[in-house]
């Protein structure tokens, strides 16, 4: 049987090239239950997709977990998030947390494994499934901020996001696409196979999801086949970017302006209007703000419960009473920012932007400008579309995951996401909205990820109000005229060398930077112990 999990080579290497072509909604959004998109969204997506494949919810679960989530999967309910998947839940479900207990309930055995000393990507969840008798072997990878790459079936290489329609299949031999069109109609996009002993494992790739009768042709020809059909609301229509660097992005916004180029990218990868695409970047949008009044509510309970979750409601009233130094503005978006990491410990709803870690940064410093400015919604969605499309820049060629590239590649991208939506929000123009990205971005090169003891806490929050802090810097820099030297392509290609130098023990395994010290060695031991009872 092929394997494709075992070389290694995709630890720091598969999330960029010519098969990956981020949505505007991979960078605002999913709207999902906290903590992590990684690792609570994303591998809740990945079950998703297995219970899609083996066609309906399992019999009994087996979950395999490698490097770092092995470590940390306990502290973001990634196992009760992969069962939500396997059961039907999507990512906004509020049950997740109650999801083991649910299994349980209903007669589902749920094992848990783990292999912290794996050379496998980190972020990958392995699935051993049985329904009806049948037995089932299904990974994939979650690459950060909620997305998803299918990786092996049963043993077979595979490369699925999600959005597919279709069918993968396995036969006795090689089938062509004329042969496969003779099953399915003219609707059929693509077929490619893999062979190996005598077998012939094939993705077939459809316009729309295939019907019942579709299905049942194909099984009369197959050993065994394993549906697809899209997850979500939107899917890669064509796979050619409008543009796919910053500087043709800046060619284009410059004719029309950054988010009309914007809306272009996403009309052509996905095949939607730009009334949809605005109405849908006003759904992100109202969801953050819900996730801002939620967090200042008070009622925050931390799943790890490392901090006291009413930091965001503190600094809120010493902004009120005026005796904080930063200033209105500042303060009160670094409050919000708190504020909405708290609601996401907390596992109530908020928006990754790009990722559940960095979640509070766009909202705290768009409401709080917004406010401030006078700005209509329409200008939001403007400024939010900016921030999209830098973040889908990045997330072309670059891992948007702590666990893969460092908080870099979080709190980073989303200061720099949310220092270019700032620009916009102010009146910049497309070129200063890029400047704004660079000047944000570099000055948190190496951000390291070391979460204490696990949970999205410490430092994580509070890492939230320094990407508040460095967007406005950034922006104000932009707005003033004051440029990059390092153009801004460049600057993501020192991103991406930074991710690539940056060691393991500084991804989210638990071992380096804050996660050395003595504090965070109590606190490890008393969030263990804490599991054990849960």
């Amino acid at each position: 049987m092929p394997d494709c999990s075992t070389c290694g080579a995709c630890i720091n290497s598969d999330r960029g090239g010519a098969d990956r072509l981020p949505s505007l909604f991979d960078s605002i959004g999913p709207v999902m239950t906290g903590s992590s998109s990684s690792a609570t969204a994303g591998v809740l997506r990945i079950g998703r997709m297995g219970r899609l494949l083996i066609g309906g919810n399992p019999d009994a679960i087996d979950l395999y977990f490698y490097g770092a989530l092995s470590t940390t999967y306990k502290g973001h309910a990634s196992d009760g998030a992969v069962v939500a998947g396997l059961l039907g839940e999507l990512e906004d479900s509020g049950l997740i947390g109650k999801m083991l207990r649910i299994a349980a309930e209903r007669g589902i055995p749920v094992h848990d494994h783990a292999d912290p000393e794996s050379t496998r990507n980190s972020m990958t969840v392995d699935m051993a499934l049985v329904r009806n008798g049948v037995h089932y072997r299904i990974s994939g990878v979650s690459i950060g901020g909620g997305e998803i790459e299918m990786q092996e079936v049963d043993g077979w290489p595979v490369l699925l996001h999600g959005f597919e329609d279709g069918a993968l299949f396995l036969a006795d031999r090689r089938f062509s696409q004329s042969e496969v069109e003779a099953f399915l109609g003219r609707s059929v996009q693509s077929v490619t196979a893999t062979e190996y002993d005598g077998k012939a494992f094939h993705t077939v790739l459809t316009e729309t999801a295939l019907t019942e009768p579709q299905i049942n042709a194909l099984r009369g020809a197959s050993i065994r086949v394993y549906p697809l059909r899209n997850l979500w609301d939107f899917k890669l229509k064509d796979p050619v970017p409008l543009f796919d660097t910053f500087a043709s992005w800046l060619a284009l916004a410059e004719k029309t302006s950054a988010p009309s180029a914007a809306e272009a990218y996403e009309e052509r990868r996905s095949g939607v209007s730009r009334e949809w695409v605005r109405k849908k970047t006003l759904t992100a949008w109202n969801a953050m703000k819900v996730a801002v009044e939620n967090g200042l509510a008070g009622h925050n309970r931390l799943l790890g419960g490392l901090t006291p979750g009413d930091d965001g409601a503190r600094l809120k009233n010493l902004v009120d009473v005026h005796q904080n130094l930063s200033g209105p503005v500042v303060g009160t978006a670094i409050a919000r920012a708190l504020a909405v990491m708290e609601s996401n410990g907390s596992m109530r709803q908020v928006v990754a932007c790009p990722t559940a870690g960095s979640c509070g940064i766009m909202p705290g410093c768009l409401m709080t400008a917004a406010e401030k400015l006078g700005s209509s919604d329409d200008q939001i969605i403007d400024a939010l579309l900016a921030g999209a499309m830098t973040g889908v820049l990045i997330a072309k060629r670059a891992p948007v995951s702590g666990a893969l590239g460092g908080c870099q590649s979080e709190i980073g991208v989303s200061s720099a996401m949310a220092a270019a939506a700032l620009v916009q929000l102010a009146g910049g123009s497309a070129k200063q909205v890029q400047e704004a990205y660079a000047l944000a971005l570099k000055n948190v090169l190496g951000l390291v990820c070391d979460p204490v003891a696990g949970p999205v806490e410490v430092p994580c929050i509070k890492r939230n109000a320094i990407g508040v802090a460095n967007a406005f810097a950034a922006a104000d820099m932009a707005l003033a005229g004051i440029e990059s030297i390092i153009p801004p392509d460049e600057v993501l290609d020192a991103l991406i060398n930074t991710q690539q130098y940056l060691p393991r023990e500084l991804r989210g395994m638990m071992s380096g930077g804050l996660c050395a010290t003595k504090k965070a060695h109590e606190l490890k031991d008393w969030w263990y112990k804490k599991l054990a009872t849960m």
